[in-house]
């Protein structure tokens, strides 16, 4: 198990730091609180027809350490790209939270910190911090019910390459940048069944703490994962975004869609 935890901490950490809202809910949560060491990989193919047709491979990993009462979340990942006739790293992320486990409150603080970008939609670097109080509404071994909320700072750096009408782009299309307190807010359903399924949905919510409820920003996920052994399953993903207000022309909703192969620790 030793060098099992060293190869993990290796992988995490050797590759590089997606969208304006990370999933964090999608990673690693222990329901067995007698399972000191739960995480993911999940490579996989997509397709999607942004600006050009954009074919890539990803890997996904997320490792979740329990230690005492304390519990330590570390995400990563990295997209490696073909955008029409260029071949590139589209964007990635890296993602780090803390949380101590109460037994005798339902309610947790997880300060977090985020980098990522998406150079296929012009983000070219996002970095985020904050806390949330976290809720446990329902916690027993095969199902958790999680919500959360709480301030974080945001700074956010956007080009126009995935301004998908050359018309918008200003003469000269300077960068623009972004910072903002913001205030966000979380719902999550984790659910284990027949032995074999594991269903994860989650709702976001994101607003300008100075002006709540003027520009919010949403989304969900929404995942599916099927398991074939001990250690490999079939994931199906769905997640989305609504930013009504983006600092560049793109557009307004986002989705992806990943089938994938996952490895379970």
């Amino acid at each position: 198990m030793t060098k099992l935890y060293k190869y993990l901490f290796l992988f995490l950490f050797t590759t590089p730091l997606h969208g304006q809202i990370l999933h964090y809910e999608n990673f690693a949560v222990i329901l067995d609180t007698t399972k000191h060491v739960k995480g993911n990989i999940v490579p996989s193919f997509q397709y999607q027809n942004l600006k050009e047709d954009l074919i890539k491979f990803e890997n996904t990993a997320d490792l979740s350490l329990l230690f005492k009462k304390n519990a330590m979340t570390i995400a990563n990942k990295v997209e490696l790209s073909r955008f029409g006739d260029e071949t590139f790293e589209s964007g990635g992320y890296f993602f780090i939270e803390y949380r101590r486990i109460q037994d005798t409150l339902p309610f947790a603080l997880e300060p977090y910190f985020q980098a990522h970008w998406n150079e296929v939609r012009g983000l070219d670097r996002k970095y985020a911090a904050g806390a949330n109080l976290r809720w446990r509404a329902l916690y027993k071994k095969n199902t958790g019910v999680f919500a959360g909320f709480g301030p974080f700072y945001e700074y956010e750096k956007w080009d126009y390459r995935g301004v998908p009408d050359s018309e918008t782009i200003p003469n000269p299309a300077n960068s623009i940048t972004n910072e903002l307190i913001r205030l966000g807010s979380y719902i999550s359903f984790k659910q284990r069944f027949a032995e074999k399924f594991l269903l994860d949905l989650s709702i976001y919510y994101q607003d300008d703490i100075q002006n709540l409820f003027t520009n919010p920003r949403a989304g969900s996920s929404s995942r599916l994962t099927y398991k074939l052994t001990k250690y490999l399953g079939l994931t199906l993903l769905y997640q989305n975004m609504y930013d009504p207000q983006p600092l560049v022309p793109i557009d307004k909703v986002y989705h992806n869609v990943v089938f994938s192969f996952s490895i379970n620790i």
